[in-house]
């Protein structure tokens, strides 16, 4: 290898032991050295006795689901798998189609078992996963190696990913290194052209210099060309790469016909079995027809594969080929594959141009299986290129919006809304263009065309108490949720009364309860509060009913819930967790961990969807998650950022007409503005959650903002404005609060009280014991009661609701509300060190999540479990966490926790 240094120096740094992230990422150019410097790499961690295990993408199976993933486990499958976990091993068999459980696999299950076979690889000697040309991988194991990315930390294992161009994966966590692999210098050039067996010489020898730039294959092709025929291909202004590919196809054209019709084959079967491709050569073939192609250097076969010297050398000749011959060796291939249904569908469909109903058919049935291994992004190409090839317009509608449906769960709206576009027009029936509507309703609510999303659902006219499917209505419901408006709910309240009056059995199913949960939480409130355990327990509910119900219980305050729920659909350590539904899923289920007081895991499942959004890519989930973030941020001592994030997600969804979000965003606000003590900003954000006659702006959410209103007005004098609020909010809440609401509306009231009243509604807010499963409001309850008790100058008992707020708050991390309650209590006579410095706190917030399980008396294998960790990386934070607590043993952790969090519950 000539030059280098700098590029191998990093490398070894990166996957050094010591490194914090032993992962390296390799880009650059085709041709430019990045699979040799990975090679070296290998072959070194092989002298140093590791244990390699090596996948190269390839064009041909980067839509088949887990096709990588089965190529870099194929060498230890078969033995190593018998020793995982059960379902860690079903996840990962059911991901191959080797499992015989029908549902879809755990993608975190499926991860969490590779990085387990990798560990107890790890235990016995060094490993190393080396990945070329990761630029065709399939999704699904993009997936699973950015989530090994994430954590090697505390692990034997090394990465090394290499990817053609200059742009990192965005499956590739930031934090791992980055090599980009120049083009050689001037004098490395001149060296490797000396090198070679018949270096150019005089103009010949510039002009290859020339073309190359720097370039190492290109350099070595070109001399090779130069030197067979005396003359180079014609340079002018053509792209490296194709420049390439014209000299691989010329060294191609030069062979025997038989080799060149068995290179076809293997260049349209990449990534096939051997035994594969010699079945689908002509009869009468034998090995010796790859001799002239291994001589030329193009190819090595393997024992097991036939291996192209470079994927531009598999390029040339298949692009060099008239597409005849690339139809007929793409059905020599679907003839021999008969037992391989998916790659056969795949090699008929390249074969295909005109509409073909057996080929459709066979795209979709793979499509489908796909989709039930959990790869969606893959189904969804299955079911486009399906869709392209049915001769039927309705059926092309079906398949069409069916993509068009998976493009949402992936979070990929643009695709969603150009296949959704496309279904609309195809087809006339009735029940079918129904359902595409409100498929294109969903996906222009998801980007933030709120009002054109109800019109293609529900339609432009109102029409005498019309009929809408629970499919069609659960998102015509959802879109006026979102944005709030009364028109929007006064145009469903009838559809939703009919059906209820014509079906006895509405009231048992998650579809129309969410409808009426949703339209009116207070009037259906209580009710569906009270089906919902008997709903949610039920055995047997798919993932939307799951899904539907948990974003319910979000809403209704059945918080614990949710959060159960919606973690069965995404979670915040999921790769995939900030794509599923366009990010809706996760924000939601952020909400409901920073409800119930778990804001680290709130800010965890949020913090790379608002990245998103500031980078641009701006929609209504990516908008909401700023949102939360910006709200976790208020709380949590950030108040300058929260403030920046709530503007600018205001400066989108206010435009945007998205109300429950621009409320949201305002009570981020007024929180902030709270922290930072400008009680007249708070007073202005929190009131902007209101009309100027108090009625709320959203019919909902506004609801949660009323006792924050009235703290910022009191302070501000503004009470009346507050009290027309409040009896705004009493007015149309009714009977239906939920315990939460309660406790907010008891709080407002104490607020905007007299003062010789307000004590009987502070206490009779504290009274109910649910209002704790709300911790950061009830510590705002603990607050100002007892700051009114000190006021009252019932010292006494002002110490102990304060000392009560600051346990809750300390244990949050709630900065500025802790800070405020102590210096409370100094004024009722209290000595109060100095905030003291939060040994756990410090740590990152994986860390605390497991020294809080390790307190609880977890094994290092449960906690691995509950957070898709191996045991040996548990080990390794639990090691370093040790000193930073103060602490020599597990039994300490349990006190260090208790002491940290004193009676607050902050998790």
């Amino acid at each position: 290898m000539i030059g280098r240094q700098r590029e191998r120096a990093i490398i070894a740094e990166a996957l050094s032991p010591r490194s914090a992230s032993p992962a390296v990422l390799l880009l650059g150019e085709a041709g430019v050295g990045k699979t040799l410097l990975l090679d070296t790499v290998v072959e070194e961690a092989e002298h140093a006795g590791s244990r390699v295990l090596r996948v190269r993408g390839s064009v041909a199976e980067s839509e088949l689901a887990f096709a990588g993933l089965h190529q870099l486990l194929l060498p230890v499958l078969d033995g190593a798998a018998d020793d995982l976990p059960a379902r860690q091993r079903a996840a990962l068999l059911g991901a191959f189609g080797l499992g015989e459980d029908p549902a879809p696999p755990d993608p975190m299950m499926v991860s969490l078992a590779v990085l387990t076979l990798a560990s107890q690889f790890a235990s016995a000697r060094r490993v190393l996963l080396a990945v070329d040309d990761a630029q065709w991988l399939d999704r699904g194991t993009c997936q699973v190696l950015g989530f090994l990315a994430r954590r090697l930390a505390g692990e034997s294992i090394g990465l090394v990913v290499s990817v053609r161009g200059t742009r990192r994966p965005d499956w590739l966590d930031s934090t791992v290194s980055q090599v980009v692999v120049a083009p050689l210098s001037s004098a490395e050039a001149e060296e490797l052209l000396g090198v070679q067996p018949d270096p150019p010489v005089g103009l010949t020898r510039r002009q290859v210099l020339a073309a190359a730039a720097g370039n190492p294959l290109a350099l070595i092709e070109l001399t090779r060309q130069a030197a067979r025929d005396g003359r180079l291909p014609p340079v002018g202004p053509v792209p490296l790469t194709d420049l390439l590919e014209e000299t691989f196809a010329a060294q191609a054209g030069g062979l025997p016909q038989a080799t060149r019709e068995a290179l076809l084959i293997a260049a349209a079967a990449e990534g096939a079995a051997l035994s594969v491709v010699l079945a689908a050569l002509p009869p009468g073939s034998d090995t010796e027809v790859w001799l002239p192609a291994e001589q030329a250097g193009l190819v090595h076969v393997r024992a097991d594969r036939v291996e192209f010297r470079h994927p531009l050398v598999r390029s040339a000749v298949y692009g060099a080929a008239p597409f005849t011959e690339r139809r007929r060796a793409h059905l020599a291939l679907a003839a021999v594959l008969g037992g391989d249904p998916d790659r056969q569908a795949w090699q008929l469909s390249a074969a295909t141009v005109a509409p073909d109903t057996a080929v459709a058919v066979a795209l979709e049935a793979t499509a489908m299986r796909t989709f039930g291994r959990g790869a969606v992004a893959e189904a969804l190409a299955g079911l486009e290129r399906a869709a392209q090839l049915h001769p039927d317009a309705g059926e092309r509608a079906r398949l069409l919006s069916t993509a068009a449906y998976a493009a949402v769960l992936v979070g990929d709206l643009d695709r969603a809304e150009t296949l959704g576009a496309e279904a609309s027009h195809l087809d006339p029936d009735p029940a079918a263009t129904s359902w595409i509507s409100a498929l294109n309703g969903l996906i222009a609510m998801l980007m933030l065309r709120l009002e054109r999303a109800f019109a293609l659902v529900v339609g432009e006219e109102p029409l005498p108490v019309p009929q809408l499917a629970e499919d069609v209505s659960t998102i015509a419901t959802g879109i006026a949720y979102h944005s709030g408006l009364t028109a929007q709910r006064e145009r469903i309240r009838p559809m939703l009364a009919a059906r209820g009056a014509q079906d006895d059995d509405a009231g048992g199913r998650p579809f129309h309860l969410w409808d009426i949960g949703v339209t009116d939480p207070f009037v259906h409130g209580n009710t569906v509060r009270a089906l919902l355990p008997s709903l949610t327990a039920r055995p047997g509910l798919v993932p939307t009913e799951t899904h539907t119900l948990g974003v319910l219980s979000m809403l209704l305050d059945e918080t614990e819930t949710a959060v159960s729920l919606l973690g069965e659909v995404v979670n915040p350590q999921w790769e995939d967790a900030a794509d599923f539904h366009g990010g809706m899923t996760a924000v939601d289920l952020a909400w409901a961990n920073l409800d119930c007081g778990r804001w680290a895991d709130a800010r965890l499942g949020v913090e790379r969807l608002a990245e998103r959004f500031l980078a641009g890519h701006r929609n209504l989930g990516s908008a909401r998650a700023l949102t939360a973030l910006a709200t976790v941020c208020a709380v949590t001592g950030e108040p300058e950022t929260a403030l920046r994030h709530a503007s600018a997600a205001l400066a989108v969804t206010e435009p945007a007409r998205a109300l429950a979000t621009v409320v949201r965003a305002g009570r981020a606000a007024a929180l902030a503005a709270t922290a930072l003590g400008d009680h007249h900003a708070a007073h202005l954000h929190a009131g902007s959650l209101f009309s100027g006659s108090g009625v709320p702006v959203h019919y909902h959410l506004s609801c949660y903002a009323v006792a924050d209103h009235a703290a910022a007005a009191v302070l501000t004098g503004h009470a009346e404005q507050a009290r027309a609020a409040l009896n705004e909010v009493i007015a149309a809440v009714g009977a239906g609060a939920s315990a939460r609401l309660r406790q907010i509306l008891l709080r407002a009231t104490a607020l905007l009280a007299e003062p010789d009243a307000a004590g009987a509604h502070f206490r009779e807010a504290l009274e109910d014991p649910a209002g704790q499963r709300w911790p950061f409001e009830r510590g705002q309850v603990w607050l100002e009661y007892g700051e009114w008790l000190r006021r009252q100058r019932q010292i006494a008992d002002a110490r102990a609701a304060l000392t009560k707020a600051r346990e809750i708050f300390g244990g949050l991390g709630a900065v500025h509300w802790t800070q405020r309650a102590e210096a409370e209590l100094r004024a009722a006579g209290v000595s109060v060190d100095a905030a003291r410095h939060s040994a756990l706190r410090s740590l990152t917030p994986q860390r605390q999540r497991i020294v809080r399980l390790a307190a609880q008396g977890l094994t290092n294998r449960e906690i691995g479990q509950r957070l898709f960790l191996s045991p040996r990386t548990v080990g390794t934070h639990l090691y370093q966490a040790f000193p930073a607590l103060g602490v020599t043993s597990r039994g300490q952790l349990r006190d260090v926790v208790e002491r940290e969090d004193g009676a607050g519950p902050g998790r």
